[in-house]
């Protein structure tokens, strides 16, 4: 993370050489998050133990999207050629979200499954850093950025919050620390446009790293994806 930094800051410093430009935006991010792989399911239960009221849902790394968010800045340089290259820094949540559709209960001595309706958001706080490059097309006009490059993503926390009801109004919920790696690896492809100051951008990201890294028995494997979508402000 600290190389990065010293490369945002070098591209400032030599901002006004060979014919390079320099553009720095602010911008809200907004998405699509979720899970994928062999095991990000779209619906699971809540696990209770001798019938108390929380407990903790069974797989809660959900195939369906929840709506992620964020802010960041967006450092780059465009050459005479209309190469571009260059770094975003910011802080973003993401998530996924799996629907309920049993408690399942364990007293000591008997399980059973009661039908219940509800959903588990998993919510994943980062620190991203984002190198890229790319091309600068139409750059007389409209311009539209296609970038590519990588997600650096320092994981702050990884939280479960689970709610569901069953058919006698019982109402059940989770809170649990799911945290089980520190750092995400994301390919990471971007398209954009500006007229004046204010532009939009539409972007793809897959993640590499494991978020069930350490879990034991049966298939464990889920990855992150991400829609992007935003607004950006230029600052200069």
């Amino acid at each position: 993370m600290k190389k990065l930094l010293v490369f945002a800051f070098s591209l400032l410093i030599y901002s006004n050489s060979y014919c390079q430009k320099t553009e720095l935006r602010v911008s809200l991010d907004s998405g699509l998050s979720s899970f994928s792989g062999e095991s990000a399911e779209s619906s699971s239960s809540i696990n209770l133990y001798n019938n108390s009221d929380s407990g903790y849902t069974n797989n809660p790394y959900g195939s369906k999207n929840v709506l992620s968010y964020g802010v960041s800045v967006n450092l780059k340089r465009i050459t005479k050629a209309n190469l571009i290259y260059g770094i975003g820094l910011g802080y973003e949540n993401i998530g996924s979200k799996t629907s309920i559709t049993s408690i399942s209960v364990y007293d000591e001595v008997n399980s059973f499954n009661v039908p219940a309706s509800g959903k588990t958001i998993m919510s994943v706080n980062t620190i991203n850093a984002n190198p890229f490059i790319g091309y600068r097309f139409n750059a007389s006009k409209l311009p539209i950025d296609l970038v590519a490059g990588f997600d650096f993503a320092s994981i702050l926390n990884t939280k479960e919050c689970g709610d569901a009801t069953d058919e006698d109004e019982n109402n059940y919920t989770t809170s649990i620390d799911r945290k089980t790696i520190s750092t995400d690896f994301r390919p990471r492809i971007q398209v954009s446009t500006d007229y004046k100051k204010f532009g939009v951008y539409l972007g793809y990201s897959f993640g590499l790293l494991n978020y069930m890294e350490g879990y034991v028995g049966g298939t464990n494997t889920v990855y992150s994806k991400i829609f992007r979508f935003g607004i950006t402000y230029q600052v200069f």
